[in-house]
Parts: structure tokens; C-alpha cells; sequence
């Protein structure tokens, strides 16, 4: 295959567009660059030239390069993907501990609430009892009192009768 690609001509565009979609990349053409950008690369920016004695350092051949390139821009997003998955995480764990830490402030304003609720109601219940201690000792009061006029007004009545029945005996 030409250009060293073991893809079919169209699975293999179809393939780099679903690469840039899927990183975010622009669309690179069959050389591997940005279509209408100028290679780096190049001295003239933009043609072609071949090894020659001029360039001593020419490393490989430009297919091998644009591999290379392409291998290093897939890395590079792959890098930059899990550098978002891990911002995501961590924003992910801190919402959670935040959403926690709002729950439980949450959890112990009710509590408080209702504890201050509770006492409220043990006071007034409490405050009854007293209420109905007092009250009970002026029934308890009111009614000695009644019995001892009792007492008071038959107090002879029942002398005489005892003097009769021992008198008699």
C-alpha cells in the first residue's frame, strides 16, 4: 500500500476523522499535516525536498516522520484525555464531599431543632405536673378541712352515744 498504511484509502480517512472527532484534533491530511498549514519540518514551508548533501541530518524519510507524528499526537491527546477524566474525578469526589458536608449540616439543624422542640414539651409537661401537685394538695387541704368540721359538729353527738352505750352496759 502506498504510504505505508495497511487501511483501505477511505477507511483510513474515515478512521482520522474519527480520531480528531474523538480527541479533538484537526483533520490531518494523507501527510500526516494540517491542510493548508505549513510542516515545520520543511525549510520551504510547504514543498517537498529530498536528502541531499545540504541536509546532513535528514533522520527518515517523510512517511516514517508522519507516523511518528501522528503516533506522538495520539499520545499526547490520550495524555490530555486523562488529565480531563482525572480533573473530572476530583471535581466528581469534591462535589460529593461537599453535597456530604451540606447533608450533615443539614442532619444537625434538624437535630437541634427538634431537641430544642423536645425540651420544650418536657418543660410544659413538667410545668403541668407541678401545676397538678398544687392543685392536689389544696383538694388534699380542702378536704382534711372538711372533715374535721365534721368531726367538729359531731363531736357530741357521738360523745353522748358512747355515754349512753357504756352507761347502759
Amino acid at each position: 500500500m502506498p504510504g505505508g498504511s495497511f487501511l483501505e484509502p477511505d477507511r483510513d480517512a474515515t478512521h482520522r476523522e474519527a480520531l480528531s472527532k474523538s480527541v479533538e484534533l484537526p483533520l490531518l491530511n494523507s501527510e500526516g499535516t494540517v491542510p493548508g498549514s505549513p510542516d515545520p519540518r520543511r525549510e520551504d514551508a510547504g514543498h517537498r525536498t529530498t536528502p541531499s548533501s545540504s541536509h546532513p541530518h535528514h533522520l527518515a524519510p517523510a512517511s516514517t516522520m508522519d507516523s511518528h507524528d501522528g503516533i506522538q499526537k495520539l499520545l499526547a491527546a490520550e495524555q490530555e484525555a486523562q488529565a480531563i477524566v482525572s480533573a473530572a474525578r476530583a471535581e466528581k469526589t469534591q462535589r460529593l464531599r461537599q453535597a456530604k458536608a451540606e447533608a450533615d449540616a443539614e442532619i444537625a439543624a434538624y437535630r437541634t431543632q427538634r431537641e430544642e422542640k423536645y425540651q420544650t414539651i418536657l418543660q410544659s409537661q413538667s410545668g403541668d405536673s407541678t401545676a397538678r401537685a398544687a392543685k392536689l394538695e389544696n383538694d388534699a387541704i380542702a378536704q382534711i378541712k372538711t372533715v374535721k368540721q365534721q368531726i367538729e359538729s359531731s363531736k357530741k353527738t357521738v360523745t353522748n352515744m358512747l355515754a349512753q352505750k357504756v352507761t347502759k352496759a
